[in-house]
């Protein structure tokens, strides 16, 4: 019963005219990169693929870093791999992104 009346009455303080209603409108803007990797020349299967897609990521990365600004890859915190996909000739094409207040 306590709780049904403390629900009352923020619902009445939220809603008096007087209370301004908080409007979140944030800018984000999302940031891509996409990197390309290699399987070595002198592997095949599922462990040169895996490597390949390592390799994506570590370009992908380092790619996105140049884009905001950073010199150090290490710096770039926050981002998610979007997309991996495996090309016909064993490379591998990784896309990052990174959402960025504006």
């Amino acid at each position: 019963m306590m709780m049904a009346v403390g629900c009352a009455m923020m619902w009445a303080v939220l809603n008096h005219p007087c209370h301004p209603v908080p409007v979140f409108r944030e800018h984000v803007a999302v940031i891509r990169a996409s990197g390309i990797g290699h399987p070595p020349r002198s592997m095949r299967g599922v462990r040169a693929t895996l490597m390949a897609k390592r390799a994506a990521e570590v370009v992908a990365v380092s790619n996105l870093a140049k884009r905001l600004g950073y010199h150090n890859p290490a710096k770039v915190k926050g981002f998610r791999y979007a997309s991996a996909k495996v090309r016909a000739d064993g490379s591998v094409l990784v896309v990052v992104e990174k959402r960025v207040r504006r």
